[in-house]
């Protein structure tokens, strides 16, 4: 049985659960849209790639060796979008007390070593998908579409 979780780890579960909730909304008014810009696309496809990456590089497996820009379709965004926040939901589960603090030793993409607490990461996580799904909205809003609200506030009124 894991210790009580602190405020702060509660406060990352809801990030990332928000994260997920925001991922699927944006992914499934793509995939209801008759024709989605590719640059939509691959935005979606990089902030997903990038979840799994940081995963990576927190937990020491493959997943850090990704790719960031890679040209896939949303079918692929789908399957990813489906186990990179419960990846990072199921890791946090486990991690109790003080593991937020702690420091996570990482080499960046253009090689530079460094260490950062877990929960500056987490949010760094977060917020990269917030920054990509605003230029997603935007991308889809130029194509005349009809981008989702997934502000943190619908997330709240929602759940």
């Amino acid at each position: 049985m894991s210790a009580p979780q602190s405020p702060a780890a509660d406060d990352i579960q809801t990030l990332f659960r928000y994260t997920r909730w925001a991922n699927a909304r944006m992914l499934d008014a793509m995939q209801a849209a008759g024709a989605v810009p590719v640059r939509a696309v691959e935005l979606l496809s990089h902030l997903l790639r990038v979840q799994d990456v940081w995963f990576g590089r927190v937990e020491g497996t493959a997943h850090a060796d990704l790719a960031l820009w890679v040209d896939e379709d949303l079918a692929a965004c789908a399957e990813r979008a489906g186990t990179s926040v419960a990846r990072w939901q199921s890791m946090l589960e486990e991690r109790s007390g003080d593991a937020l603090d702690q420091p996570v030793a990482y080499t960046n993409s253009t090689g530079t070593r460094f260490e950062t607490p877990l929960h500056d990461r987490c949010r760094d996580v977060v917020n990269h998908g917030t920054h990509h799904r605003a230029q997603i909205a935007l991308v889809l809003r130029e194509a005349d579409g009809a981008p989702p609200p997934t502000d943190y506030i619908f997330f709240v009124r929602d759940a």
